[in-house]
C-alpha cells in the first residue's frame, strides 16, 4: 500500500466522482493529460506537477484492483477505525504510521489503557517567598477510586459479570473484504465487564470525589506564572492506566520597591541634590538584609550601579545581581537663606554653557 493514498484524492485530481466507469475516467485522464503535457507546456512547472499527479491517479483509478484497494484504503481513513487482520501489499511501517495513534485510545485486544486527567490550580506567593522558596499546602478536590467497590462500578467490586457481546476484550471487530475494523463494544462501553448491580456508594462510575491537602514545594527563584507539575496527583486513570498530573500555577505577588528581570533585581534610590554633588555612602537594602554603597560626587540622575551577588538565587543556579538605579530629589521648601547660597552657586558655577545647548544645534 502506499501511504501517500490517504492524502490524495485521485478522483478529484481527474474531476470525476467515486461511480465514474473506467472508460470515463481514461476520457478525463487523456483530456487533462493533453492539456498540462510539458511538451505543450514548455518551462511551466505547475503543469509539469499537474501531468504527474494525472498520471498517477489514472494509473490507480484504471486498475481495478487498484482502484478497489484505494477505495478501501480511503473508507478506512475517513472512518478513523483502527485494527488490522490479513491483508496484502502492506508492510510493518505502513500499519505502524496508519494505526500507531489509536493504539492509546482503543486499547487494542482489551479495555481502553488512559492517562487521568490533569488538574489545574493557582497559589499566590509573596515576592520575598518566590526568592527563597517555601512548602505550602494547596486544597484541591479530585477524583479518587471508589473503596467500595475497587474502581469498577459494581456492588461490593464482584457483582458483574463478562460481557457475553466481546468476550470480555472490550472492543468488537467488524470485517469489511481483507480489513478487520475494531471500535468499542457498545454493550459494556468498552470495559469488558456488564455490571449486575451498581456499586451505592459511586453509582457505577468507580469514583467518587475526594477533599484533600496536597503540599507543594515551591523552589528558591521561582518567578511568576511558573508552573509546577505534581505527577500522579491528578485524576485517576482507566484501564490500568497512570493516574494524571496537578499541575499549580504560582502567581509572585509584586514587591513595594525592588522590580525583578530574570534573576536580577532593579532598585530606584533617591538622591539629594547635595549627596548627588559630593557623594555619600548609603544603605541599601536587599532581599535579605542590607549593604552599603558608596556614591561618588557628582553621580548624575540615572546613573545605575551594580552589586554583584544580590539579586534573586535560583536554586541550583548562580544568583543574580541587583541593580541601583539612582534619581536625584529637587529640593522643595526652601528658607530664603538656602535660596541665597544656591544662587550664589549658580553664578559662580553655573554661568557657562547650558547642558541643553545640544538640542538646538
Amino acid at each position: 500500500m502506499n501511504r501517500d493514498w490517504l492524502e490524495k484524492d485521485f478522483y478529484a485530481v481527474l474531476g470525476v466522482n467515486q461511480d465514474s466507469s473506467t472508460e470515463e475516467i481514461k476520457k478525463a485522464y487523456k483530456k487533462l493529460a493533453r492539456e498540462n503535457h510539458p511538451d505543450l507546456n514548455p518551462d511551466d512547472k505547475e503543469a509539469e506537477k499537474r501531468f504527474k499527479d494525472i498520471s498517477e491517479a489514472s494509473s490507480v483509478l484504471t486498475d481495478v484492483n487498484k482502484r478497489q484497494e484505494y477505495d478501501q484504503v480511503r473508507a478506512m481513513g475517513a472512518s478513523g477505525f483502527s485494527g488490522f487482520s490479513g491483508g496484502t501489499n502492506f508492510n510493518v511501517e505502513d500499519l505502524g504510521d496508519i494505526f500507531g495513534n489509536f493504539g492509546d485510545i482503543f486499547g487494542f485486544g482489551g479495555t481502553s489503557r488512559r492517562k487521568g486527567q490533569s488538574y489545574q490550580t493557582n497559589i499566590n506567593v509573596s515576592f520575598n517567598d518566590s526568592a527563597s522558596g517555601l512548602d505550602t499546602n494547596v486544597p484541591l478536590r479530585k477524583e479518587v477510586v471508589c473503596e467500595d467497590c475497587r474502581g469498577n462500578g459494581s456492588e461490593n467490586g464482584n457483582s458483574y459479570h463478562v460481557c457475553n457481546i466481546c468476550k470480555g476484550s472490550g472492543q468488537t471487530a467488524s470485517n469489511q473484504g481483507f480489513f478487520s475494523f475494531s471500535q468499542p463494544c457498545q454493550a459494556c462501553r468498552g470495559q469488558g465487564n456488564v455490571i449486575d448491580k451498581q456499586c451505592k456508594r459511586c453509582r457505577a462510575n468507580g469514583f467518587v470525589i475526594k477533599n484533600e491537602t496536597i503540599k507543594v514545594k515551591v523552589p528558591a527563584g521561582v518567578d511568576n506564572g511558573t508552573v509546577i507539575r505534581l505527577r500522579g496527583y491528578g485524576g485517576p486513570g482507566s484501564g490500568g492506566g497512570p493516574d494524571g498530573d496537578l499541575l499549580v500555577q504560582v502567581n509572585v505577588e509584586p514587591h513595594k520597591f525592588f522590580k525583578r528581570n530574570g534573576s536580577d533585581l532593579i532598585l530606584e534610590i533617591p538622591l539629594l541634590f547635595t549627596e548627588a554633588a559630593l557623594g555619600t555612602v548609603i544603605k541599601i537594602p536587599t532581599l535579605d538584609g542590607s549593604v552599603t554603597l558608596k556614591v561618588p560626587s557628582g553621580t548624575a540622575s540615572g546613573k545605575t550601579f551594580k552589586i554583584r551577588g544580590e539579586g534573586i538565587k535560583p536554586q541550583g543556579r548562580r544568583a543574580g545581581d541587583l541593580y541601583v538605579k539612582t534619581t536625584i530629589v529637587a529640593p522643595t521648601n526652601l528658607s530664603r537663606s538656602a535660596k541665597k547660597h544656591l544662587e550664589k552657586y549658580k553664578e559662580q558655577f553655573e554661568s557657562g554653557d547650558s547642558p541643553r545647548d545640544y538640542l538646538y544645534e
